[in-house]
């Protein structure tokens, strides 16, 4: 009975003839004791959009509304009293997390054009009359003035 080899793809033939030119027989292990692995690493495509680490499943797993009401409610300190019930705060810390304002913008104003439903973002100078814009400082600098 005769074993077919299998059948080798051109990276690893090349990858293989690159082993025996240094020295490499099929079976031994990689690496200078040659107790290293004794397959090569097969390398998947990976068909999907995810990145890597994704886990599809998170976004049905993750109760993110139940860890936020048990934070709070750790928080929290209910006290009895002859006066009746006292919440508490344990702690006063609070976060502000804003985001920061875009820089590239900043020189916007939000205007409302006419027969545009919402607001939109124009520069700050295309709201100028046309005699205004001529009297616009216009600032030269740079080894083109002499």
């Amino acid at each position: 009975m005769s074993i077919t080899p299998e059948v080798k793809s051109r990276g690893m033939k090349f990858a293989e003839e690159q082993l025996l030119k240094h020295g490499w027989t099929q079976g031994k292990g990689l690496g200078r004791k040659e107790n290293g692995i004794t397959q090569a690493i097969k390398v998947t495509l990976k068909q999907d959009t995810h990145g890597v680490g994704h886990d599809p499943a998170k976004e049905f797993t993750n109760h993110w509304w139940n860890e936020l009401f048990n934070k709070t409610a750790a928080n929290l300190v209910v006290e009895t009293g002859q006066d009746g019930v006292q919440i508490r705060r344990l702690s006063k810390e609070t976060t502000h997390n804003r985001p920061k304002p875009n820089m590239l913008y900043q020189k916007f104003v939000k205007v409302l054009e006419a027969g545009v439903r919402g607001p939109s973002f124009l520069p700050s100078w295309l709201l100028l009359e046309p005699e205004q814009l001529l009297c616009v400082p216009y600032q030269l600098s740079g080894p083109s003035i002499t």
